[in-house]
């Protein structure tokens, strides 16, 4: 079976179901990859704004012995154009890993509704948003992503997938990995 895909999401699945052992090579971590847990697009929900609990969803969670690795892919597109020749995260994008982060650091595994009384108002305050109730969907995925990753290291990954030979600057303090990919069929590229 050939599968063929095209796109930003697409080349994300295969940069993580194809290459991780390359990732975590540029990520100088060395965890074999079967040891390792890929969240592919953990959602916490799109729609997000002010006094709402959602805040958007990694493109991929990389969960290995030490290290949870947060990322955000970006690919270099069939007519994309970098103003500058520089490739820049969107606001909306660094503050998911800022909300994760106070998550990761804030919940001790208590009772959700506990947490929530103990911690709604500062998140409110920080965020401009809501911790999401008890027993919804985006609760439940927050605390399985939570509890895999608890006591891990958290690290901020761009993961820039392109077809250049040269590469854009890129002006950010995520740790970047760039991986390059071929196109197999007019702009579709291979899974396998």
């Amino acid at each position: 079976m050939k599968i063929l895909g095209y796109g930003e999401d697409f080349l994300t699945f295969w940069a993580v179901s194809r290459n991780l052992g390359e990732i975590l090579r540029q990520l100088k971590d060395d965890t074999n990859t079967d040891d390792c847990v890929v969240f592919y697009r953990p959602s916490f929900g799109r729609r997000g704004g002010t006094r709402r609990s959602e805040f958007g969803e990694f493109d991929a969670l990389i969960i290995t012995s030490k290290t949870a690795y947060l990322v955000e892919s970006k690919w270099d597109g069939s007519n994309a154009s970098f103003p500058n020749n520089t490739l820049e995260l969107e606001d909306v994008q660094t503050r998911r890993h800022e909300i994760f982060r106070w998550y990761h650091e804030n919940w001790k595994e208590e009772k959700w509704k506990d947490f929530v009384q103990k911690h709604a108002h500062e998140f409110r305050r920080k965020f401009g948003k809501n911790i999401p109730r008890e027993n919804s969907l985006l609760c439940q995925n927050l605390i399985t992503v939570l509890n895999r990753t608890r006591g891990k290291k958290l690290v901020d990954v761009l993961l820039f997938l392109h077809r250049r030979k040269e590469l854009p600057r890129i002006k950010t303090n995520f740790r970047v990995v760039t991986i390059k990919y071929k196109q197999a069929e007019g702009e579709y590229i291979e899974l396998a």
